[in-house]
């Protein structure tokens, strides 16, 4: 481990050009390290690869936050937390070598699964992926498993499987499931996939909410535009990304303490798009 402190720590994030929610994260990192007289070095990349790894510790950042860990990351992460400071933030993987934050994503999939059921929506979509990071299948399970605890099966015409998240992705999956079957509710894992299903729902003649509810998750800035008003599910980012910054600081001043994993609570969102 370095002993000299260079005041610089690096910061891991993806999507910046395509999912609104990691520019936001980004921007608040980036306050709460200047707040305490740190420096940040911006690295984006979905898959962490070795390269990057050698890049951040050899250009002698005192400390490193991620917010896209995976499970096929977690040799490099385990390697880099064996050099300096590691904080995962956002998504979380599964071992206690490092420090972890997160929103618990589990119960909100429940929340917004139990928030169209109550609302006597029962021909219900969702929107997700393949080979999901932490955050998105750990939606979609507790999603799927409220429904299945209130008696609601998914059909599986309802279930669109995205390669990339992107509006486009999330537009064509509900006009996919529309095309299979009527829905009442889609649920999109994330809020540009939502905000993409928006405009597939209304490509098919139906209007939303009136015919279909759609609820997305993370309340990214242009979720409360008024021309979309997404209903969605807000994690709590600021407190999450001030404790994953404490954390790290403290680690720096004492690298023996042992590593955390931290889950903070979700809010539920009711714009115009549900409710």
């Amino acid at each position: 481990m370095r002993t000299k402190r260079t005041g610089i720590i690096a910061l891991v994030v993806a999507n910046l050009a395509v999912n609104p929610l990691y520019p936001a994260m980004l921007q608040l990192l980036s306050a709460a390290l200047r707040k305490r007289g740190l420096s940040a070095s911006v690295y984006e990349e979905e898959d962490f690869s070795d390269a990057t790894m050698r890049v951040m510790v050899e250009s002698g950042v005192d400390g490193v936050i991620t917010t896209t860990a995976t499970e096929a990351s977690l040799p490099l992460l385990e390697r880099i937390a064996q050099k300096v400071p590691l904080v995962l933030l956002h998504r979380t993987v599964g071992s206690d070598a490092f420090d972890q934050f997160s929103s618990d994503n589990r119960a909100s999939g429940a929340s917004t699964a139990g928030f169209f059921v109550d609302h006597g929506r029962t021909r219900i979509g969702l929107i997700s992926g393949h080979d999901l990071p932490s955050t998105l299948r750990e939606r979609e399970q507790g999603f799927v498993e409220e429904l299945a605890r209130r008696g609601v099966a998914l059909s599986p015409g309802a279930v669109a499987r995205v390669p990339k998240f992107s509006y486009a992705a999330g537009q064509e999956a509900a006009r996919a499931i529309l095309q299979a079957g009527r829905v009442d509710a889609i649920f999109g894992v994330n809020d540009i996939v939502a905000i993409g299903a928006l405009d597939g729902v209304r490509s098919q003649g139906l209007a939303v909410p009136r015919d279909v509810w759609v609820v997305g998750h993370d309340d990214v800035p242009m979720a409360a535009w008024d021309s979309i008003a997404l209903t969605t599910v807000s994690q709590s980012r600021e407190a999450m990304v001030e404790a994953a910054v404490a954390r790290l600081c403290a680690r720096l001043d004492n690298q023996q303490m042992e590593p955390a994993r931290v889950v903070l609570p979700h809010a539920f969102i009711v714009r115009g798009t549900a409710g």
